[in-house]
């Protein structure tokens, strides 16, 4: 498996991504990645430069230098890790199917969006409806989060380091001690990311969206 590095080059207008995914791009050679539509009159090319560098053992794909432009990255991942070097637009990890997401910066709004499985990572900031209609799957942020945190989520686990504003549908269930928090944090340190350094097991827990399902959780990590 190859590791694919996209590079950004200065945009004066969005660019969706949904076309650039780890499993999609393997077996490609840099022309070929190049020559990917991503608009009309915009390619890969154009928005990117593209480098593919030595085998790894799964699908990855690493973006570096986006701003919030850069949209829909990583939109219905179904396998291998996709590392964003920057901050990224809109709709990040939307729909992700399985595989790891890490955002090295913030994120825009609708962050993890249906997503079903796997596994999304922010370093930075996530902006409003972060985990909206969320299915399953672990969404973790350690900077802050905007208005409307999980609306209509319904299954799954959002993992925050910093406590988000009061949500209306979501009930407080206080401060537990989760030693199976341990297993999550060993798959962290596998990773090139902050989220290695996590060790604690004490969290406010929330349960819902009681407007709908109300099976999801907001773990919020303590010291």
């Amino acid at each position: 498996m190859s590791h694919i590095i996209l590079t950004a080059k200065p945009v004066s207008r969005s660019v969706d991504c949904r076309a650039l995914l780890p499993l999609a791009l393997q077996s490609k050679t840099a022309a070929e990645i190049g020559a990917i539509k991503l608009a009309a009159n915009l390619s890969v090319l154009d928005a990117f430069e593209v480098s593919v560098d030595v085998a790894t053992e799964a699908p990855k794909l690493t973006f570096k230098n986006t701003t919030s432009s850069h949209q829909y990255i990583g939109f219905g991942m179904t396998t291998g890790q996709l590392v964003v070097e920057g901050d990224a637009g809109d709709f990040l990890g939307a729909q992700l199917q399985n595989g790891v997401l890490i955002c090295k910066g913030n994120a825009g709004a609708r962050a993890g969006d249906r997503m079903r499985r796997g596994m999304l990572l922010i370093e930075g900031n996530a902006s409003d409806y972060c985990g909206s209609d969320m299915m399953a799957g672990t969404l973790g942020v350690l900077g802050s989060t905007g208005a409307h945190l999980g609306y209509g989520m319904k299954r799954g686990t959002l993992l925050l380091a910093q406590a988000p504003a009061l949500q209306a549908t979501w009930i407080d269930c206080g401060f537990h001690k989760l030693p199976f928090l341990n297993i999550l944090y060993k798959s962290f340190k596998l990773l090139d990311s902050r989220f290695a350094q996590i060790s604690s097991q004490r969290v406010q827990r929330w349960m819902g969206d009681m407007g709908g399902l109300g099976k999801a959780e907001i773990l919020v990590i303590q010291a």
